[in-house]
């Protein structure tokens, strides 16, 4: 058996290592002291100002602490008042924790009068041009100042401040000089933590708001489109109460909701400088996690995988202890980075965080070339957490860990011999419950093994659980006496491996971008001829009013009976990811058989990520398949179709984010109405789109508002499209299709000029209003028969004239005579820039 070397018995001991408190950014150890504006430290070139009324007399290098210099303080030139912006800027050598700000006003050996009643803070970190307005714990970012000349005043800033440089903003409701002088308390900032971002932020239901209310309001956003700053989970402050007592601290606990999060939250810490870490604790309270990852990035953009550290509690079921508050220990054994990120993974319904702090310093480029990075992925089990105010016998503890060690060697001495032992037959992961329980995860050359609880999707086909949620490396499926010497080496994810549900099994060609089959009408309706309809007289929809039979949005669907192709999807040609690397975050939208939740890509962008909401369901399978293969056929280079950006294992789709969501979302929240010529620019956007679509020769078959969604720029990308096998709203589809199921581009037509009505009246009602389904298909047969009294969408009058008259011809009853998209856009591109 090999022996265990001082390493191995270090990283061991520090595993089990049990903690009794977390000091977070220990505040105590910071020497808080006046930073060297009375004793002269902070020099006179460091001291700068907005305007001074006098340079010499009174300006920013007069402003220290105790100290009559000149006319004894600064002074700025204008008067202040509510809305006025004058400063006394600090630039201090390096970063600081600054804890306290000390004011006094103009004594002038007895001539002053001036004093700053009120003032506010702005800072600076480095990495950043943008100043950053304090708030304190309680969102006061107005400072008490002093009330007479003489007397120094200190204000203590919870949180305390991560800054370079300081401003003190004079402020005063009424019109008054100010004259003020200033020192700064704090010390030398160690921990390097300059931001932190959360996926998704915390959680706020009903009267229950546990989202970061300290939280800088910094301007600034991660490349993922989330706010970067600081606030509760390192302002230093370790809550010790449950988040949920009325006497609970504001601004003390961050937490997250199950529903909302869907049990996973993504940490992302930025540092200074590359640093190396030792250790992170975790200040959290209530039931124990199900995982914790820890990826590190050393140029700031990439995480490789070879850096990460796993951990799976494998208890978390057998316990039966009630929330609480604790504290957990990750060793980060030496890892070399400057930027952190953290997935939490979690079952309970609630999970809260008041601190995280890590255990690092910084590090030289020498260092980097004599230390080298552990290269393989590190996991363990996180079962070891604490309760305050219960410490641990040290001598126990390691009394423990030895014989956890001989335990250790010994289980592997008889793991070992049992798999050199020759077998009548493979056993298979799922012959018997125990072993279908049991994954082997390969961690560099080494496979250890974690059990963990099955879930019940991977009683179904093999497809749905081809990867390893808690490891990034390659995991396969199957016992340890099963297991051959050869696949014991290391070798990263091989995509051959990951495979995709197949498709329905039907019998039939692809017919994706084929004429779908004709079948019988949706409803029964009288004989008719419905290529050659008569002349329809074009009325408005108020001219008819249907009775109502139930409410406007049970026409949620018609479906085509086109075949359901079953041979390849062409996997092969499409990016592919690992569910295992994307961060999954809360939702941002959902249809009748999918979910659109928010997502992280391995690269740090953000994306949607798009799944069925029921895996059984072969219809919506289905059409979730052909979404994704027509957006591949649609290519990535239109801006005004939205991107692919790949597939995951359970084929489910990484999708371009959209800031402002859907057209009909977007319009119908507005607190004031959208200008025309936005509007129309939106239509136009759609039908550029749908000219791609057009040229491609795909049908799109979905289209409304609801799948056109909004950049933050105010700009329509198409989305949803799913081909002419699929189901429409009825109110949004043209007349072949309801009654003969036909897709074709004309039919697309149709639609966007319902869309079109749509968008230019705000969304303000649905198209057709008052007609239920059954009206909605008797009026496509009186369009088709070509009848006086069948109803049409008449447009606003804020559409242009020639895009009115271009897009009216889309509700041709014959849907050879509408015009093409290119057609189209050739007459609306003309107004809407």
């Amino acid at each position: 058996m090999r022996v265990l070397n001082r390493r191995t018995l270090l990283d061991l001991f520090s595993i089990f290592l049990i903690i009794s408190s977390s000091d977070g950014l220990r505040l105590e150890e910071c020497n808080s002291q006046p930073l060297g504006m009375a004793s002269g430290a902070i020099e006179d070139s460091q001291i700068t100002a907005s305007s001074s009324f006098d340079k010499q007399s009174v300006g920013p290098q007069n402003a220290r602490l105790h100290t009559e210099l000149a006319s004894g303080a600064w002074c700025p030139k204008p008067q202040i008042h509510s809305s006025s912006y004058e400063y006394l800027q600090i630039s201090l050598n390096g970063t600081h924790l600054i804890t306290g700000v000390e004011t006094q006003g103009r004594y002038g050996n007895g001539t002053g009068k001036e004093f700053p009643s009120e003032y506010m803070i702005e800072y600076q970190r480095p990495g950043t041009d943008l100043w950053i307005r304090y708030r304190n714990r309680t969102g006061q970012n107005h400072m008490t100042g002093n009330f007479d000349t003489t007397t120094a005043v200190m204000c203590h800033l919870d949180p305390p401040i991560v800054a370079s440089k300081i401003r003190i903003v004079p402020h005063s409701k009424q019109t008054r000089t100010v004259c003020l002088r200033a020192e700064l308390h704090g010390c030398n900032y160690k921990d390097g933590l300059l931001w932190y971002t959360t996926v998704p932020e915390g959680s706020r239901i009903g009267d229950q708001d546990f989202r970061d209310h300290i939280f800088e309001d910094t301007g600034m956003y991660a490349e993922t489109g989330t706010k970067r700053g600081l606030g509760i989970l390192s302002d230093g402050f370790v809550a010790v109460a449950s988040p949920f007592e009325e006497n609970a601290i504001n601004g003390a606990w961050i937490g997250w909701n199950k529903h909302h999060t869907g049990g996973a939250v993504n940490l992302l810490f930025e540092f200074d400088q590359i640093r190396n870490f030792s250790e992170v604790t975790l200040a959290a309270y209530g039931h124990r996690m199900d995982s914790i990852d820890v990826i590190f990035s050393q140029d700031g953009n990439t995480f490789p995988l070879s850096s990460q550290i796993s951990s799976l509690d494998k208890d978390r079921l057998l316990s039966n202890s009630s929330a609480k508050r604790y504290d957990l220990r990750i060793p980060l054994h030496k890892r070399m980075a400057k930027k952190v990120r953290i997935t939490l993974k979690f079952s309970s319904d609630w999970l809260f965080l008041t601190e995280v702090h890590f255990s690092s310093g910084p590090i030289s480029v020498s260092d980097l070339e004599e230390l080298a990075l552990y290269n393989d992925v590190t996991s363990y089990n996180i079962g070891d957490i604490s309760e305050d105010g219960h410490g641990k016998n040290a001598i126990a503890i390691l009394g423990l860990t030895v014989l956890f060690v001989i335990l250790s060697a010994i289980l592997c001495s008889i793991l070992c011999l049992r798999r050199n032992r020759p077998k009548s037959h493979k056993a298979g992961i799922y012959d018997q419950p125990i072993k279908r329980d049991l994954i082997i995860t390969h961690v560099g050359n080494k496979p250890t093994c974690n059990i963990f609880p099955t879930h019940s999707y991977l009683g179904q086909s093999a497809v749905f659980g081809a990867g390893n949620l808690y490891s990034s490396d390659k995991t396969t499926s199957t016992s340890v006496s099963s297991k051959s010497s050869s696949s014991n080496k290391h070798s990263p994810p091989n995509w051959s491996d990951f495979h995709f549900p197949p498709p329905p099994h039907t019998s039939g060609e692809e017919r994706i971008y084929a004429e779908p089959c004709m079948t019988l009408p949706l409803l029964p309706s009288q004989k008719q001829n419905i290529s050659t309809p008569k002349s329809a007289k074009h009325t408005s929809t108020t001219v008819r009013q249907p009775a109502k039979t139930k409410n406007a949005n049970e026409d949620s669907v018609h479906y085509a009976a086109a075949n359901i192709f079953s041979d390849s999807y062409g996997f092969d040609k499409i990016p592919k990811f690992s569910f295992a690397n994307l961060q999954i975050g809360g939702d941002l939208g959902e249809g009748k058989f999918t979910v659109i939740r928010d997502c992280i890509m391995p690269n740090g962008y953000r994306a949607a990520y798009k799944s069925v909401k029921d895996k059984n369901n072969m219809h919506a399978r289905k059409a979730l398949l052909d979404e994704l293969k027509t957006l591949h056929a649609c290519g990535d280079n239109h801006p005004h179709i939205l991107k692919l950006y790949g597939a995951d294992e359970t084929a489910s789709l990484v999708l371009e984010y959209c800031a402002l969501g859907d057209v009909r979302h977007f319009l119908k929240t507005q607190m004031q109405p959208i200008t025309p010529s936005i509007l129309l620019r939106i239509c136009a956007d759609v039908c550029s789109g749908m000219v791609h679509l057009e040229n491609l020769g795909l049908v799109h078959g979905h289209l409304m508002p609801s799948n056109i969604l909004l950049t933050d720029q105010l700009r329509a990308k198409v989305a949803s499209p799913r081909g002419p096998a699929h189901h429409a709203q009825l109110r949004y589809s043209a007349p072949e299709s309801i009654l003969a199921n036909s897709f074709t581009s004309k039919s697309d037509a149709w639609a966007y000029a319902v869309c079109v009505y749509d968008i230019m009246q705000q969304c303000e009602k649905l198209p057709y209003d008052g007609m239920s389904n059954s009206a909605l298909v008797e009026n496509a047969e009186k369009v088709v028969a070509g009848l006086e009294d069948a109803v049409f969408l008449q447009f606003s009058e804020n559409l242009p004239r020639g895009v009115s008259d271009v897009t009216t011809r889309c509700f041709d009853a014959d849907h050879l005579s509408r015009p093409s998209f290119a057609h189209i856009f050739h007459f609306i591109s003309r107004f809407y820039e």
